[in-house]
Protein backbone atom coordinates (compact mmCIF):
# COMPACT_ATOMS: atom_id res chain seq x y z
CA UNK A 1 0.00 0.00 0.00
CA UNK A 2 1.57 3.60 -0.96
CA UNK A 3 1.91 6.03 1.80
CA UNK A 4 -0.54 8.90 1.62
CA UNK A 5 1.54 11.61 0.45
CA UNK A 6 4.28 10.17 -0.95
CA UNK A 7 7.66 7.77 0.26
CA UNK A 8 9.38 10.68 2.13
CA UNK A 9 6.31 11.51 3.55
CA UNK A 10 7.11 12.79 7.45
CA UNK A 11 10.78 14.17 5.97
CA UNK A 12 11.72 17.39 6.67
CA UNK A 13 13.92 19.86 4.48
CA UNK A 14 15.16 23.47 4.77
CA UNK A 15 16.46 24.35 1.36
CA UNK A 16 18.83 27.30 1.94
CA UNK A 17 19.79 27.02 -1.52
CA UNK A 18 19.26 29.29 -4.57
CA UNK A 19 19.34 29.01 -8.29
CA UNK A 20 18.50 25.50 -9.85
CA UNK A 21 20.03 22.04 -8.95
CA UNK A 22 19.64 22.19 -5.34
CA UNK A 23 16.57 23.22 -5.22
CA UNK A 24 15.52 21.21 -7.78
CA UNK A 25 16.25 18.26 -5.88
CA UNK A 26 14.19 19.49 -2.69
CA UNK A 27 11.57 20.24 -5.50
CA UNK A 28 11.92 16.51 -6.32
CA UNK A 29 11.55 15.14 -2.57
CA UNK A 30 8.39 17.66 -2.38
CA UNK A 31 7.16 15.43 -5.21
CA UNK A 32 7.74 12.38 -3.00
CA UNK A 33 5.99 13.45 -0.14
CA UNK A 34 8.45 15.47 2.05
CA UNK A 35 7.69 18.79 3.53
CA UNK A 36 10.35 21.61 1.97
CA UNK A 37 11.07 24.65 3.48
CA UNK A 38 12.32 27.16 1.02
CA UNK A 39 14.46 29.78 3.13
CA UNK A 40 15.01 33.22 0.70
CA UNK A 41 17.06 36.42 1.90
CA UNK A 42 14.68 39.46 1.53
CA UNK A 43 15.80 40.58 -1.92
CA UNK A 44 14.29 36.90 -2.95
CA UNK A 45 16.31 34.01 -5.06
CA UNK A 46 18.11 34.61 -8.01
CA UNK A 47 15.47 32.30 -9.32
CA UNK A 48 12.20 34.44 -9.10
CA UNK A 49 11.29 36.28 -11.68
CA UNK A 50 14.34 35.37 -13.71
CA UNK A 51 12.35 33.96 -16.91
CA UNK A 52 8.67 34.74 -16.57
CA UNK A 53 5.65 34.97 -19.07
CA UNK A 54 3.80 38.32 -19.40
CA UNK A 55 0.61 37.72 -17.71
CA UNK A 56 1.93 34.49 -16.78
CA UNK A 57 3.66 31.94 -14.63
CA UNK A 58 7.52 31.91 -13.48
CA UNK A 59 8.44 28.94 -15.13
CA UNK A 60 11.61 28.77 -13.97
CA UNK A 61 10.60 29.68 -10.39
CA UNK A 62 7.63 27.36 -10.17
CA UNK A 63 9.84 24.08 -11.54
CA UNK A 64 12.34 24.22 -9.12
CA UNK A 65 10.52 24.98 -6.13
CA UNK A 66 6.87 23.05 -6.95
CA UNK A 67 5.22 22.11 -3.40
CA UNK A 68 7.56 23.71 -0.85
CA UNK A 69 6.47 26.07 1.81
CA UNK A 70 8.26 29.50 1.98
CA UNK A 71 10.11 31.89 4.31
CA UNK A 72 11.96 34.91 3.95
CA UNK A 73 14.64 35.24 6.73
CA UNK A 74 17.66 37.66 6.71
CA UNK A 75 20.54 35.71 7.90
CA UNK A 76 22.60 38.98 7.92
CA UNK A 77 20.88 39.61 11.29
CA UNK A 78 21.57 37.09 14.90
CA UNK A 79 18.23 36.70 14.97
CA UNK A 80 17.65 35.82 11.59
CA UNK A 81 20.14 33.40 12.18
CA UNK A 82 18.94 32.13 15.59
CA UNK A 83 15.59 31.79 13.88
CA UNK A 84 17.01 29.68 10.65
CA UNK A 85 18.36 27.48 13.26
CA UNK A 86 15.38 26.93 15.04
CA UNK A 87 13.79 26.03 11.75
CA UNK A 88 16.42 23.60 11.19
CA UNK A 89 16.49 21.68 14.15
CA UNK A 90 12.83 20.59 13.28
CA UNK A 91 14.45 19.48 9.96
CA UNK A 92 15.26 16.34 8.79
CA UNK A 93 17.70 17.27 5.87
CA UNK A 94 19.59 20.98 5.08
CA UNK A 95 20.35 21.87 1.93
CA UNK A 96 22.27 24.38 0.91
CA UNK A 97 24.85 26.02 -2.00
CA UNK A 98 26.62 28.37 0.11
CA UNK A 99 30.11 28.51 0.06
CA UNK A 100 31.81 27.47 3.38
CA UNK A 101 32.74 31.06 3.95
CA UNK A 102 29.17 32.31 3.85
CA UNK A 103 28.03 29.09 5.65
CA UNK A 104 30.52 29.87 8.46
CA UNK A 105 29.44 33.55 8.14
CA UNK A 106 25.72 32.83 8.34
CA UNK A 107 26.40 29.96 11.41
CA UNK A 108 25.11 26.90 8.69
CA UNK A 109 27.96 24.90 8.42
CA UNK A 110 27.59 21.54 9.11
CA UNK A 111 29.38 21.41 12.85
CA UNK A 112 26.96 24.92 13.46
CA UNK A 113 23.70 22.68 12.96
CA UNK A 114 24.41 18.74 13.71
CA UNK A 115 26.50 20.08 17.27
CA UNK A 116 23.18 19.87 18.81
CA UNK A 117 21.52 17.42 16.56
CA UNK A 118 23.28 15.01 15.28
CA UNK A 119 20.88 13.28 13.28
CA UNK A 120 20.68 15.67 11.06
CA UNK A 121 21.87 15.21 7.49
CA UNK A 122 23.75 18.29 6.15
CA UNK A 123 24.08 18.34 2.15
CA UNK A 124 26.37 21.33 0.52
CA UNK A 125 26.16 21.69 -3.27
CA UNK A 126 29.48 23.20 -4.62
CA UNK A 127 31.25 23.97 -7.83
CA UNK A 128 34.42 22.25 -7.20
CA UNK A 129 34.13 20.09 -4.09
CA UNK A 130 35.05 21.11 -0.35
CA UNK A 131 38.81 20.68 -0.50
CA UNK A 132 41.62 21.45 -3.30
CA UNK A 133 42.66 24.10 -5.03
CA UNK A 134 39.61 25.15 -6.14
CA UNK A 135 37.41 24.43 -2.93
CA UNK A 136 36.42 28.50 -2.97
CA UNK A 137 35.77 28.89 -6.65
CA UNK A 138 32.25 30.04 -7.28
CA UNK A 139 30.51 27.85 -10.31
CA UNK A 140 27.51 27.58 -12.12
CA UNK A 141 26.73 24.75 -14.74
CA UNK A 142 27.95 26.31 -17.61
CA UNK A 143 31.36 26.67 -15.72
CA UNK A 144 31.90 23.54 -13.53
CA UNK A 145 29.46 20.90 -15.36
CA UNK A 146 29.39 22.11 -18.84
CA UNK A 147 33.52 23.52 -18.93
CA UNK A 148 35.66 22.42 -16.38
CA UNK A 149 33.95 18.98 -16.16
CA UNK A 150 34.75 18.27 -20.06
CA UNK A 151 31.37 18.20 -21.81
CA UNK A 152 31.57 21.08 -23.85
CA UNK A 153 34.91 20.08 -25.18
CA UNK A 154 33.59 16.74 -26.91
CA UNK A 155 29.88 18.10 -28.61
CA UNK A 156 30.23 19.65 -31.82
CA UNK A 157 33.59 19.20 -34.14
CA UNK A 158 36.86 19.68 -33.52
CA UNK A 159 38.21 23.29 -34.91
CA UNK A 160 34.69 25.07 -34.29
CA UNK A 161 33.16 27.37 -31.68
CA UNK A 162 32.29 25.44 -28.59
CA UNK A 163 28.92 25.08 -28.41
CA UNK A 164 26.90 26.94 -25.76
CA UNK A 165 24.57 24.03 -23.01
CA UNK A 166 21.09 25.07 -22.67
CA UNK A 167 20.18 26.57 -18.88
CA UNK A 168 19.64 24.12 -16.49
CA UNK A 169 21.21 21.19 -17.92
CA UNK A 170 24.22 20.62 -15.51
CA UNK A 171 21.92 21.69 -12.91
CA UNK A 172 19.09 19.36 -13.13
CA UNK A 173 21.49 16.33 -13.83
CA UNK A 174 23.13 17.65 -10.57
CA UNK A 175 20.29 17.59 -8.88
CA UNK A 176 19.63 14.00 -9.48
CA UNK A 177 22.81 13.60 -7.46
CA UNK A 178 21.89 15.51 -4.77
CA UNK A 179 18.37 13.62 -4.46
CA UNK A 180 20.58 10.12 -4.69
CA UNK A 181 22.98 11.14 -2.13
CA UNK A 182 20.21 12.66 0.34
CA UNK A 183 18.05 9.07 0.04
CA UNK A 184 21.32 7.26 0.94
CA UNK A 185 21.70 9.39 4.21
CA UNK A 186 18.24 8.91 5.16
CA UNK A 187 18.61 5.36 4.67
CA UNK A 188 22.49 5.35 6.53
CA UNK A 189 20.52 7.33 9.40
CA UNK A 190 17.42 4.63 9.66
CA UNK A 191 20.41 1.88 10.55
CA UNK A 192 22.51 3.91 12.54
CA UNK A 193 20.56 6.62 14.30
CA UNK A 194 22.95 9.15 13.05
CA UNK A 195 23.10 12.03 10.61
CA UNK A 196 25.93 13.16 8.39
CA UNK A 197 27.54 15.84 6.04
CA UNK A 198 26.80 15.45 2.36
CA UNK A 199 28.81 16.97 -0.46
CA UNK A 200 27.89 17.40 -4.28
CA UNK A 201 30.20 18.96 -6.77
CA UNK A 202 28.72 20.07 -10.38
CA UNK A 203 32.30 19.03 -11.57
CA UNK A 204 32.29 15.58 -10.25
CA UNK A 205 28.61 15.30 -11.52
CA UNK A 206 29.97 16.39 -15.04
CA UNK A 207 33.15 13.65 -14.82
CA UNK A 208 30.46 10.82 -14.47
CA UNK A 209 28.30 11.57 -17.02
CA UNK A 210 31.54 11.69 -19.09
CA UNK A 211 32.62 8.48 -17.35
CA UNK A 212 32.33 5.93 -19.98
CA UNK A 213 35.13 8.62 -22.44
CA UNK A 214 37.13 8.91 -19.56
CA UNK A 215 37.39 5.40 -18.52
CA UNK A 216 39.19 4.74 -21.51
CA UNK A 217 41.52 7.75 -21.09
CA UNK A 218 42.37 6.24 -17.87
CA UNK A 219 43.05 2.96 -19.35
CA UNK A 220 44.82 3.90 -22.42
CA UNK A 221 46.28 7.44 -20.93
CA UNK A 222 44.51 9.29 -24.18
CA UNK A 223 40.74 9.93 -23.61
CA UNK A 224 38.61 9.88 -26.55
CA UNK A 225 38.60 13.44 -28.70
CA UNK A 226 35.52 14.84 -30.71
CA UNK A 227 35.69 13.93 -34.36
CA UNK A 228 34.11 15.26 -37.84
CA UNK A 229 30.34 14.08 -38.43
CA UNK A 230 32.13 12.39 -41.40
CA UNK A 231 34.82 10.95 -39.40
CA UNK A 232 32.27 8.67 -37.68
CA UNK A 233 33.26 4.88 -37.64
CA UNK A 234 29.86 3.70 -39.03
CA UNK A 235 27.23 4.90 -40.63
CA UNK A 236 25.45 2.36 -38.37
CA UNK A 237 25.94 5.07 -35.59
CA UNK A 238 25.77 7.80 -37.54
CA UNK A 239 23.72 10.96 -38.14
CA UNK A 240 21.85 12.23 -41.38
CA UNK A 241 20.22 15.00 -42.92
CA UNK A 242 17.05 13.83 -45.02
CA UNK A 243 15.68 16.37 -47.89
CA UNK A 244 13.27 18.11 -45.68
CA UNK A 245 16.28 19.17 -43.70
CA UNK A 246 15.28 17.43 -40.64
CA UNK A 247 18.29 15.09 -38.98
CA UNK A 248 18.02 11.30 -38.12
CA UNK A 249 20.08 9.42 -35.49
CA UNK A 250 21.14 6.18 -35.95
CA UNK A 251 22.55 3.92 -33.18
CA UNK A 252 23.16 0.50 -33.69
CA UNK A 253 26.20 -0.80 -32.99
CA UNK A 254 25.86 -4.44 -33.14
CA UNK A 255 27.18 -5.95 -36.71
CA UNK A 256 24.03 -7.99 -37.19
CA UNK A 257 22.21 -4.37 -38.42
CA UNK A 258 24.67 -4.38 -41.09
CA UNK A 259 22.76 -6.52 -43.71
CA UNK A 260 18.96 -4.65 -43.26
CA UNK A 261 20.62 -1.26 -42.89
CA UNK A 262 21.94 -2.13 -46.52
CA UNK A 263 18.98 -3.54 -47.70
CA UNK A 264 16.77 -0.09 -46.07
CA UNK A 265 19.46 1.72 -47.91
CA UNK A 266 18.85 -0.65 -51.08
CA UNK A 267 22.55 -1.35 -51.38
CA UNK A 268 22.46 -5.04 -51.43
CA UNK A 269 25.89 -4.74 -53.66
CA UNK A 270 27.51 -2.96 -50.51
CA UNK A 271 27.90 -6.65 -48.70
CA UNK A 272 29.92 -8.33 -51.00
CA UNK A 273 32.16 -4.98 -51.26
CA UNK A 274 35.26 -5.20 -49.94
CA UNK A 275 35.46 -1.90 -48.83
CA UNK A 276 32.16 -2.68 -46.65
CA UNK A 277 32.30 -6.41 -45.98
CA UNK A 278 33.20 -6.32 -42.51
CA UNK A 279 33.50 -3.05 -39.33
CA UNK A 280 37.59 -3.23 -39.82
CA UNK A 281 37.05 -2.43 -43.85
CA UNK A 282 34.08 -0.20 -42.81
CA UNK A 283 36.13 1.78 -40.94
CA UNK A 284 39.05 2.31 -42.79
CA UNK A 285 36.48 3.52 -45.89
CA UNK A 286 34.19 5.11 -43.09
CA UNK A 287 34.46 8.73 -44.59
CA UNK A 288 33.72 7.53 -47.94
CA UNK A 289 31.13 5.45 -46.92
CA UNK A 290 29.56 8.35 -44.63
CA UNK A 291 29.74 10.68 -48.03
CA UNK A 292 27.67 7.56 -49.90
CA UNK A 293 24.96 7.36 -47.55
CA UNK A 294 24.67 11.36 -46.77
CA UNK A 295 23.34 11.02 -50.79
CA UNK A 296 21.07 8.54 -50.17
CA UNK A 297 19.50 9.88 -46.81
CA UNK A 298 19.27 13.09 -48.40
CA UNK A 299 17.05 11.98 -51.38
CA UNK A 300 14.16 11.44 -49.45
CA UNK A 301 12.35 13.21 -46.64
CA UNK A 302 12.60 12.09 -42.85
CA UNK A 303 8.95 10.25 -42.61
CA UNK A 304 9.80 8.08 -45.54
CA UNK A 305 12.85 7.02 -43.44
CA UNK A 306 11.20 6.96 -40.59
CA UNK A 307 8.86 4.14 -42.19
CA UNK A 308 11.81 2.59 -44.00
CA UNK A 309 13.82 2.40 -40.70
CA UNK A 310 11.52 0.81 -39.16
CA UNK A 311 9.84 -1.33 -41.06
CA UNK A 312 13.30 -3.26 -40.31
CA UNK A 313 13.93 -2.71 -37.12
CA UNK A 314 16.72 -0.08 -36.73
CA UNK A 315 17.36 1.98 -33.71
CA UNK A 316 17.38 5.62 -34.76
CA UNK A 317 15.76 8.47 -33.52
CA UNK A 318 14.11 11.74 -35.37
CA UNK A 319 16.33 14.67 -33.43
CA UNK A 320 13.50 17.03 -32.40
CA UNK A 321 13.48 20.37 -31.51
CA UNK A 322 11.81 21.02 -27.77
CA UNK A 323 7.66 22.28 -29.10
CA UNK A 324 8.06 18.58 -30.71
CA UNK A 325 9.39 17.29 -27.36
CA UNK A 326 6.18 18.70 -25.68
CA UNK A 327 3.35 17.67 -28.22
CA UNK A 328 5.11 14.10 -28.66
CA UNK A 329 2.74 11.65 -27.33
CA UNK A 330 5.24 9.39 -26.38
CA UNK A 331 6.24 12.26 -23.70
CA UNK A 332 2.40 12.14 -22.75
CA UNK A 333 2.47 8.69 -21.85
CA UNK A 334 5.71 8.78 -19.97
CA UNK A 335 3.73 11.57 -17.57
CA UNK A 336 6.50 13.97 -18.70
CA UNK A 337 4.28 17.04 -18.04
CA UNK A 338 2.07 17.27 -14.94
CA UNK A 339 -0.40 20.67 -14.23
CA UNK A 340 0.86 22.57 -11.23
CA UNK A 341 -2.15 22.38 -8.85
CA UNK A 342 -3.49 25.89 -7.62
CA UNK A 343 -0.86 27.83 -9.23
CA UNK A 344 -2.13 31.15 -9.67
CA UNK A 345 -1.51 31.37 -13.61
CA UNK A 346 -2.56 27.96 -15.11
CA UNK A 347 1.07 26.03 -15.60
CA UNK A 348 2.57 22.44 -16.66
CA UNK A 349 6.06 21.79 -15.40
CA UNK A 350 8.15 18.62 -15.59
CA UNK A 351 8.17 15.73 -13.95
CA UNK A 352 10.75 13.54 -12.37
CA UNK A 353 12.38 11.82 -14.31
CA UNK A 354 11.42 8.30 -12.33
CA UNK A 355 8.06 6.23 -12.02
CA UNK A 356 7.14 4.30 -8.54
CA UNK A 357 4.51 2.41 -9.19
CA UNK A 358 3.68 1.37 -5.69
CA UNK A 359 4.21 5.73 -4.61
CA UNK A 360 2.67 8.78 -4.86
CA UNK A 361 5.14 10.68 -6.73
CA UNK A 362 3.12 13.88 -7.56
CA UNK A 363 3.31 17.80 -7.69
CA UNK A 364 1.82 18.94 -4.94
CA UNK A 365 1.72 22.60 -4.90
CA UNK A 366 2.77 25.81 -6.80
CA UNK A 367 6.03 27.87 -5.23
CA UNK A 368 6.07 29.51 -2.53
CA UNK A 369 4.97 33.41 -2.95
CA UNK A 370 7.77 35.68 -1.08
CA UNK A 371 7.73 34.94 2.34
CA UNK A 372 3.94 33.03 1.79
CA UNK A 373 4.64 30.67 5.19
CA UNK A 374 6.86 32.84 7.40
CA UNK A 375 4.41 33.07 10.03
CA UNK A 376 2.96 29.82 9.33
CA UNK A 377 6.50 27.87 9.82
CA UNK A 378 7.79 29.77 12.64
CA UNK A 379 4.68 29.33 14.94
CA UNK A 380 5.36 25.81 14.31
CA UNK A 381 8.98 25.86 15.66
CA UNK A 382 7.49 27.32 19.38
CA UNK A 383 7.70 31.00 18.23
CA UNK A 384 4.88 33.12 19.75
CA UNK A 385 2.69 35.59 17.87
CA UNK A 386 4.35 38.50 19.77
CA UNK A 387 7.99 37.62 18.87
CA UNK A 388 6.92 36.96 14.98
CA UNK A 389 5.47 40.50 15.45
CA UNK A 390 8.75 41.85 16.75
CA UNK A 391 10.60 39.80 13.83
CA UNK A 392 8.42 41.43 10.94
CA UNK A 393 8.63 44.75 12.13
CA UNK A 394 12.63 44.56 12.71
CA UNK A 395 12.39 43.42 8.97
CA UNK A 396 14.21 40.25 9.94
CA UNK A 397 11.51 38.13 8.37
CA UNK A 398 8.87 39.03 5.55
Amino acid sequence: MATPGGPLAGVRVLDAAGMIAAPSACAMMADLGADVIKLEPPQGDLLRGLVTVPDGPDPWWELDNRGKRGIVVDLRTQEGRQATHRIAASCDVVVTNLTIERQSKFQLTDADLRADHPELIHVTLTGYGNSGPDQDRLGFDYTAFFSRGGVVNTMGEPGHTPPAGRPGQGDHTTSLAILSSILLALRERDLTGEGQAVSVALMHAAIWTMSSDLSVGLATGEAPAPIMRIETPSPLVGRFRCADDRWIMLTMPAEGYWEPFCAVLNRDEWLHDPRFADPETRLEHGPELMVLCDEIFASADSDVWAERLDSAGMVWGLIQNLDEVISDPQSEALGAFREVPNAEYPIRTVTPPFDLQASEVSIKGPAPRHGEHSEEILLEVGFTAREIDDLYEKGIIC
